[in-house]
C-alpha cells in the first residue's frame, strides 16, 4: 500500500491485489471497504489506508499555516 498527496486531489491510496495495482480517493476506499464486507470479504487493507488517510487530513488539518 502506498499514499499520495495529490495536489488538488488530496490524499490517494495505492492498493496491490491479483489483479494488478488500484489508486483509491477517500470516497472509493470507503465504498471499497462497504462493497468486499457485504460479499464476506477481506477488507483490512483497505481499512488501514482509509485509517491513515484520515490521520493524515487531521494532522495536516490543526497545523498553522
Amino acid at each position: 500500500m502506498g499514499l499520495f498527496n495529490l495536489p488538488g486531489e488530496g490524499f490517494i491510496a495505492q492498493l496491490h491485489d491479483s489483479t494488478g495495482t488500484i489508486l483509491y480517493d477517500k470516497q472509493g476506499l470507503q465504498f471499497l471497504i462497504l462493497q468486499r464486507k457485504e460479499l464476506g470479504l477481506e477488507a483490512r487493507a483497505a481499512e488501514e489506508a482509509l485509517a491513515r488517510i484520515n490521520s493524515l487530513s487531521e494532522t495536516l488539518a490543526v497545523q498553522p499555516v
